[in-house]
């Protein structure tokens, strides 16, 4: 799969790519898999399909800044991406570390994302800008908290939210 449309030198519009966001795909792309991350690459962007071991959080930006507060203070931030837009979304990587039970209740601000479906991984473009990361993967932090951890700090800030 080639990771740029540089061999026709325009996208399915006709109109001419922009090589620099197609360096930054490429380059990006490489990163990931070098953490280990089995990315897709597609016309819309970069993917992390979600597999039988992972989840996703998608939050609010009120309430995933103060979420990845909280896991930093416990260090237990794994990679949290932010979705630009007119309410911004963050969205936390996490390890299902047991089966996710079906009684299971989040707040209504909070949404799981589980297998099959995939995450969008910066630089994606979207109308709103470019995907960005709020606590970007490293070598030494690429790994994914649990997502109880993760579900329990955002019921506690909703919570908050909701007292105020």
């Amino acid at each position: 799969m080639s990771l740029t449309t540089a061999e026709t030198g325009t996208g399915s519009t006709g109109i001419p790519q922009n090589r620099a966001h197609d360096r930054m795909i490429g380059e990006a792309v490489a990163g990931y898999r070098l953490l280990g991350w089995q990315v897709q690459v597609t016309e819309q962007g970069v993917f992390l399909p979600l597999g039988p071991a992972t989840t996703a959080l998608a939050m609010p930006a009120r309430i995933g800044s103060r979420v990845l507060a909280d896991l930093k203070s416990r260090m237990l931030a794994g990679p949290v991406t932010v979705i630009p837009g007119p309410r911004e979304h963050w969205i936390f990587l996490a390890e299902l570390v047991a089966l996710l039970p079906t009684h299971l209740k989040a707040p209504t601000e909070v949404q799981f994302v589980r297998s099959p479906h995939r995450i969008a991984l910066p630089p994606t473009m979207t109308r709103y800008g470019s995907l960005r990361w709020a606590n970007p993967p490293s070598h030494s932090r690429h790994w994914f908290p649990p997502f109880t951890a993760v579900l329990a700090l955002a019921r506690t800030a909703v919570a908050e939210d909701q007292r105020r």
